[in-house]
């Protein structure tokens, strides 16, 4: 019996979606030697991840403009995201995962 993801797939097929749609879902991966994300179809190199930093700052100022706690709230996960990019873009960072990912290999 065919499991959901592949019966989705099958129906794109049959509307003529052809090659748009993937036979399979592949994981998301971190390339850390060139500082690239795969996801989602995506590859989001360190251009993208410096325009994705400077929207979110963007935002995160709109947001810190008010003091509501729901704002509040929306600074911290802006911040989390601009702190998590720039970590992924850290040479040290990503020379530690260049080696974990050796150790594996």
């Amino acid at each position: 019996m065919l499991d959901r993801a592949d019966l989705i797939n099958q129906l794109a097929v049959s509307m003529g979606a052809g090659k748009l749609v993937q036979e399979k879902t592949q994981a998301s991966r971190y390339d850390a030697k060139t500082g690239t994300l795969y996801c989602n179809g995506m590859q989001i190199n360190a251009s993208v991840a410096v325009k994705s930093i400077e929207y979110f700052e963007a935002i995160k100022q709109k947001c810190a403009r008010k003091s509501d706690p729901a704002s509040m709230q929306l600074v911290k996960i802006y911040e989390c995201a601009i702190q998590s990019i720039k970590m992924m873009q850290n040479p040290k960072v990503r020379a530690l995962l260049e080696d974990e990912v050796a150790i594996k290999q």
